[in-house]
């Protein structure tokens, strides 16, 4: 059989055979080969080889974010812009109706250019994936219009199947509005938002409005172009795991005991003996407030020692909020890291039952990007200096990706708030609280501030309104 081969000129018989002194041999294997290599070639010219193709900061976001655990959050959010706002975290999260994961029994259609969706039977359901980095108090509202007779519910609920940890109901008015549905403790992880829309209700868009936290990003921010650099992978890889209390001492921390909290009551912590105070609160809870002095401003890790009994909830100036999950045994605990500014700071803590705390100390931390790399290599991990390689990086997400676990063991939901006093004396309320004071997820809840709390030098959240609001 002949082979045509260019200019219409077939090959003789034997062609495609290479003689040798022990007959002939198919050149078809080399061909194949010289093919791939030319193949292959084409392709590293194109996109480089991945061996030694740079790490940039929107795929090392990508990487971060999966060794976290958030790969459904990554599917959806393939440009970088996304995959920099789940990590940064600031700013609210907003979903078109269109932009959702799972849809049933609703009708896309639009207004100019919002998309809408409405149901087409008695009931319909969306929902949108939503990674949550770092923990705290999220609110949640949606763009409705419908039959205020007709109620909506929302629920925002862990990605693996556990129970929601927060559901929602809200009234629609007939003409499109932002409507607030109420506030959910969020632990870091993957959740997702849905709501069900009954008949002649339409949604336009979702917003989760995020608490005070610390983003999640190197120094100077994410840039699309830039080089990831191992003070880049040490920086995030540490904010992401909330282990900044590693940093290096910059100086001598400042200590205060129970003594110098306030109660709620307006009385200070009563002591045990001479030389040991504490606050301890019993089956009803306690709130106490705490004001110190910073002489600079800098990055500061608040440790706590006692014993976390029913769980601990603590609030720096009012906003930024540390949860410490139950435990029996008593010693040190680091509560938050945190920038603040010199000057006046206060510090609320909210105790479960059998929750103590003895004294507390506020230290402040070398922050270089140094010192970043030099704290992750004290806790396994050498991400070295310069521009990463993809073997370093892939690395990194490992070490994230192990020490995820512990991450997860220090997450569990938010505290219950004290019980007022005429509560506590019903027999009712009274034996529902003789157990440990629950610790869950929490839907709304009131401010820890008692008094004179001041604002944390940060951006504060701004929601994104896409739409005109009413």
């Amino acid at each position: 059989m002949s082979i045509l081969l260019p200019g219409g000129r077939s090959d003789p018989p034997g062609a495609g055979r290479i003689l040798t002194s022990g007959g002939t041999v198919s050149s078809k294997p080399k061909i194949v080969a010289f093919v791939t290599l030319v193949a292959a070639g084409v392709i590293a010219s194109l996109f480089g080889d991945p061996r030694v193709t740079p790490v940039t900061h929107p795929l090392w976001a990508r990487m971060l974010l999966r060794a976290l655990d958030m790969n459904e959050a990554v599917k959806t959010g393939g440009e970088a812009s996304t995959l920099f706002a789940m990590l940064c975290g600031r700013d609210s999260r907003v979903f078109s109706a269109d932009g959702y994961v799972r849809m049933d029994g609703l009708r896309k259609s639009s207004e100019g250019a919002v998309p809408r969706l409405s149901a087409v039977g008695e009931t319909g359901e969306v929902a949108f994936a939503l990674a949550i980095v770092q923990g705290g108090d999220y609110r949640l509202r949606a763009r409705l219009a419908g039959d205020p007779a007709r109620r909506v519910s929302a629920e925002i609920t862990p990605a693996r199947g556990a129970p929601a940890v927060g559901t929602f109901s809200l009234v629609p008015a007939k003409e499109p509005s932002w409507l607030f549905a109420g506030t959910a403790h969020l632990d870091p992880g993957t959740y997702t938002a849905s709501l069900l829309l009954p008949a002649g209700t339409s949604l336009e868009y979702v917003e989760v409005a995020p608490p005070c936290v610390n983003a999640v990003e190197p120094m100077g921010g994410w840039r699309p172009a830039a080089i990831t650099t191992g003070e880049d992978v040490a920086v995030t890889a540490l904010k992401a795991l909330d282990l900044e209390d590693a940093l290096a001492p910059a100086d001598t921390p400042i200590e205060r005991s129970a003594a110098d909290f306030e109660r709620e009551d307006g009385t200070l912590a009563a002591a045990y003996g001479l030389e040991r105070a504490a606050l301890k609160a019993d089956r009803s809870g306690l709130r106490a407030l705490l004001a110190v002095e910073l002489p600079e401003a800098g990055l500061y890790t608040l440790t706590a020692f006692g014993a976390s009994g029913g769980g601990q909830r603590w609030r720096a100036d009012g906003c930024r909020k540390a949860v410490l999950c139950p435990g029996s045994a008593t010693g040190w605990r680091s509560v938050m890291t945190q920038h603040f500014s010199a000057g006046r700071h206060t510090f609320s803590v909210v105790l479960a039952d059998g929750a103590e705390v003895e004294r507390v100390r506020i230290e402040r931390k070398k922050e270089t990007p140094l010192d970043y790399t030099a704290a992750l290599r004290r806790l396994g991990f050498d991400a070295g200096e310069g521009q990463v390689s993809r073997q370093t990086a892939l690395g990194a997400a490992q070490f994230v990706g192990r020490l995820r676990g512990d991450l997860q063991r220090r997450s569990c939901g938010d505290v219950s708030e004290p019980l007022p006093p005429a509560q506590l004396s019903s027999p009712t309320v009274a034996a529902a609280a003789g157990a440990a004071a629950p610790v869950g997820p929490s839907v709304t809840r009131p401010a820890d501030v008692l008094s004179g709390a001041l604002l944390p030098p940060q951006e504060r959240a701004s929601p994104v309104q896409p739409g005109p609001s009413s």
